[in-house]
């Protein structure tokens, strides 16, 4: 319950926005699309689907970090995120993205090398995040299965 919370709390903000603003419901909804998950992202990638043309929010563990640039002026990053979800009471299927950040303002937010000590704002391996993106393109994973890139536009650590 207190994990999805913050999520909850998020949703809801970002829900509201529109009418806090007094932008009707219908332009919003054409720029986000609060439909897509990880697991609906992994379908799409699998069938060939067209991906979404709306920017995504995206709730998930980060199971990977790679800092491809670190200099911090052109700094860059992929993580994996991941989600899952039990299918009777044995097996779990799980539901993979890549999500890359650019620029030096996540230089601080994905360290080369990660605290001792979890820091806030800070995201490192198995940190459970909220990501807002954009579907970019389906590349291959490591085993060859197909997964969807997402160019990353913001991160929130949840924890």
């Amino acid at each position: 319950m207190s994990r999805s919370l913050p999520l909850l709390a998020c949703t809801l903000l970002v829900l509201a926005a529109p009418v806090a603003i007094g932008a009707p419901q219908g332009d919003f909804d054409r720029v986000v699309a609060f439909d897509i998950t990880l697991k609906s992202l992994a379908s799409d990638a699998a069938s060939g689907a067209p991906l979404p043309n709306r920017v995504i929010i995206l709730d998930g563990t980060v199971s990977d970090v790679n800092v491809v640039d670190k200099n911090a002026a052109s700094f860059k990053v992929r993580i994996q995120m991941i989600a899952g979800e039990w299918i009777g009471l044995e097996d779990v299927k799980s539901y993979t993205c890549y999500v890359d950040f650019s620029g030096s303002q996540y230089a601080s937010v994905f360290p080369a090398r990660p605290p001792a000590a979890a820091k806030p704002g800070v995201v490192t391996l198995n940190s459970r995040v909220l990501v807002v993106g954009r579907p970019v393109s389906i590349v291959a994973a490591p085993d060859g299965s197909p997964t969807v890139l997402v160019e990353g536009l913001h991160v929130r650590s949840l924890e």
